[in-house]
């Protein structure tokens, strides 16, 4: 039996301060806010139904032992192995019983090894792969500016219509050109900003690469494929690479990580603590040239992020999983 809801994206056209091309930045005093035409997209939904109230939602599962248990005594034990979530009890026992609980038909993995967007139904058996650009920079965001992917267990936050968006850089000059963000966005809810998303592109060719200052991009084809299957609420786990893990640890941060089972991307060699050094005295220089922007009298402030009341409600409203990370 398949569910499928009409969902309308009755969305603001906002000049965007960042994306999969940027993590933060200033806004023009020009910048225009008008309403945008509402289309109607049919989205499909997986009719696998939720776990009963009195299954795995209450189950005492806290352990890796707990976990495969669980997935071994399950009347869906044949499809749980069919997935993910066995190996990533060993792997990530935590990040595994968070999704046992959750409510939700699928979730994604943002893969910074492989370079991939993969979704996954409720049972950890990936339904489609997208190849994706993030973030040159390596390593977790850890503040606004530091055009970084931020790395660990997340959710969507909202999905936009974001047709008619406009890239605005740090030092607050917004292009002209309308889809830099592609067709659709889906905008992560981190703890860190609520500037990064997965999105679609204007640059097909930078897919696959390190490509972006925060952002996640995949094709414009696929993110209106994607966007199907999520709902705000939606867990979205972004893994990192071991490059971005070389960074992590230089920094004094442990990062979960998963391993999916794709292949990973070659690393000819690890970075350098030069070379990661290199790396935060850019952004600290970067962000010494913007702050004195700032203090300019016609100073440039960062725009403020999109607004809430534009996330698409595509279901009846439920309490949404403790997936901040």
């Amino acid at each position: 039996m398949k569910i499928v809801y009409l969902v309308a994206f009755n969305i603001l056209a906002l000049s965007v301060s960042s994306c999969g091309t940027n993590g933060t930045n200033g806004t023009n005093k020009n910048q225009s806010i008008s309403a945008d035409s509402i289309t109607t997209d049919t989205i499909a939904v997986d009719t696998t139904p939720a776990p009963p109230a009195d299954s795995v939602l209450t189950a005492a599962i806290t352990t890796e032992a707990e976990a495969l248990a669980y997935i071994n005594s399950s009347p869906d034990s044949a499809k749980y192995h069919e997935g993910i979530l066995p190996a990533m009890a060993h792997d990530n026992p935590n990040y595994c019983i968070r999704l046992l609980k959750s409510r939700y038909p699928y979730f994604i993995v943002v893969d910074k090894p492989s370079m991939f967007v993969v979704l996954y139904d409720r049972f950890g058996r990936e339904k489609l792969a997208y190849k994706m650009a993030c973030s040159k920079r390596y390593g977790t965001k850890h503040k606004r500016r530091d055009n970084r992917t931020p790395e660990g267990f997340f959710s969507a936050e909202g999905i936009y219509n974001s047709t008619d968006w406009l890239y605005t850089n740090d030092d607050g000059y917004t292009s002209p050109v309308k889809g830099q963000f592609g067709p659709r966005f889906i905008r992560l809810k981190t703890d860190v900003t609520r500037q990064v998303g997965i999105h679609g592109t204007c640059a097909p060719w930078s897919l696959g690469r390190r490509a972006s200052h925060g952002c996640i991009r995949i094709h414009n084809d696929n993110i209106v494929e994607l966007v199907k299957y999520v709902t705000p609420g939606t867990p979205i786990i972004v893994n990192p690479s071991e490059r971005d893990q070389q960074v992590n640890r230089q920094e004094g941060y442990t990062v979960p990580s998963i391993n999916i089972g794709r292949p990973t991307e070659t690393v000819s060699k690890p970075i350098s603590e030069e070379e990661i050094k290199r790396q935060l005295r850019a952004d600290s220089i970067a962000e010494a040239r913007r702050d004195s922007l700032r203090a300019l009298p016609d100073s440039i402030i960062e725009t403020p992020a999109l607004p809430a009341d534009t996330a698409v409600k595509v279901s009846p409203s439920t309490s949404e999983p403790d997936t901040i990370s």
